[in-house]
């Protein structure tokens, strides 16, 4: 149930494939069809579960499931077809435009989502609706960094000498995910994340940074950031951070004494 809980666009997604009628031509899509319809339902059963735990009945799920689609539509309204075309022939020039229009419609999304996600409440796990919650509180703060001086942070992502550098560092970044081993899955539960997934998440981070920084994109890690550190606290890697900045503290402390 969690997972569902801190995943919610990702179920909608999988709801609107699965309730998709339109035909598909092969067998094994067929298949395919047929084991997400039944993933889906499986995961729906769960949600009513926890709406006769959290309320004593299942009399919110139809609500929850009115909500998913609200959510849906937040996203449709956004447009991301389109937001990738505008982005793809993007340039100094368009940029003011570019980001006037979209950082608008960025924070309407983050608004529309949060009204969705209090409709899917009493169906959902507390930490997994706290997470949601805080998450998407999180998305104005570092919109406003990503789209300060008409975007100047993200479009550095444009420049010829940045792409070909992270382009070049293709195999680095396949490898820091590849840290992830076998606590890398399509969906992590962060309700329930082990102290090998928080290790693993944390050798992530550092090596996508140290990637970003070396193209001179470090801007670029202050945003993303904003979400992670919002939502780090309610995970159980929390413990894991704190540790680690004790273990800081004092190997600083040393160094200090060290050099007095």
């Amino acid at each position: 149930m969690s997972k569902l809980s801190v995943t919610l666009l990702f179920i909608g997604v999988s709801l609107l494939v699965v309730c998709d009628g339109s035909p598909l031509s092969s067998e094994s899509s067929e298949s395919s069809e047929s084991n997400e319809r039944n993933e889906v339902q499986q995961v729906l059963e769960k949600v009513r579960e926890q709406c006769i735990k959290n309320t004593g009945s299942d009399a919110a799920f139809p609500d929850f499931m009115q909500s998913i689609e609200r959510a849906m539509k937040c996203i449709a309204d956004f447009d991301t077809k389109k937001f990738k075309t505008d982005f793809h022939l993007l340039t100094n020039a368009t940029r003011g435009n570019f980001f006037s229009e979209y950082c608008s419609k960025g924070r309407t999304l983050a608004s529309c989502l949060a009204g969705s996600l209090m409709g899917m409440q009493p169906c959902l796990k507390v930490t997994g609706f706290e997470m949601g919650d805080v998450l998407l509180h999180s998305i104005p703060e570092a919109l406003d960094l990503a789209c300060h001086n008409d975007g100047e942070v993200v479009f550095k992502l444009k420049d010829e000498q940045r792409k070909e550098c992270m382009a070049q560092k293709a195999d680095e970044i396949s490898t820091c995910f590849n840290m992830l081993g076998n606590t890398g899955q399509y969906v992590i539960d962060f309700t329930e994340l082990t102290q090998e997934q928080c290790s693993a998440l944390t050798n992530v981070r550092q090596c996508m940074k140290d990637i970003l920084k070396s193209c001179d994109l470090a801007d670029i890690v202050n945003v993303y950031e904003i979400p992670i550190r919002a939502v780090l606290p309610l995970t159980p890697c929390v413990n894991q951070t704190e540790q680690q900045n004790v273990n800081l503290h004092e190997n600083n402390s040393i160094v200090e004494i060290s050099g007095a």
